[in-house]
């Protein structure tokens, strides 16, 4: 049920992640341009900056979801049924509780951001937290893929009998 309400939402954060690519391009070829005219445009850096974390992190749960992180299996593919899922398990817990307290602390830098307005010193400040805000965002909805994955695991690894 939960899988079916966020695969949309994630499918449509990855879209949006290539979207904001484009933007990327946009902003870096203003500052190109300005800065070979001699009249750089303010902000133009950090604005493009932001935009890539955003695209990081909206990423994640995209990735996640179809389960294309990096992974080194070479020896876990050479193990037997119940240990290789007994593995995929340990790895899937120790991923959602490291993600668990990446959510926690850049949650509460967030709130921090927020409440002191934390912004680029520059002739216009530029807030950070909205981008801070982002990454909340996308790291919840990368902990509850990962959390679903690590039910999934323990289904796996408790329905899975060794084959000689």
């Amino acid at each position: 049920m939960l899988q079916r309400v966020l695969t949309p939402v994630i499918g449509f954060l990855a879209e949006l992640c290539g979207w904001l690519l484009i933007l990327v391009m946009g902003f870096l070829i203003v500052d190109l341009i300005s800065r070979g005219l001699s009249k750089p445009v303010y902000g133009v850096a950090e604005m493009a900056m932001f935009t890539m974390i955003a695209i990081v992190y909206l990423g994640l749960p995209q990735a996640e979801s179809v389960r294309s992180h990096v992974r080194v299996d070479f020896i876990v593919e050479h193990l037997p049924p119940r240990l290789r899922a007994a593995c995929e398990f340990l790895v899937q817990v120790l991923s959602s509780v490291t993600v668990a307290i990446l959510l926690y602390a850049v949650g509460k830098n967030a709130l921090i951001a927020y409440e002191r307005s934390q912004a680029v010193a520059g002739p216009v400040p530029l807030v950070v937290w909205p981008v801070k805000f982002i990454m909340v965002v996308a790291l919840a909805l990368y902990l509850t893929q990962l959390l679903l994955h690590t039910v999934l695991a323990a289904q796996d690894l408790f329905t899975t009998r060794e084959r000689d």
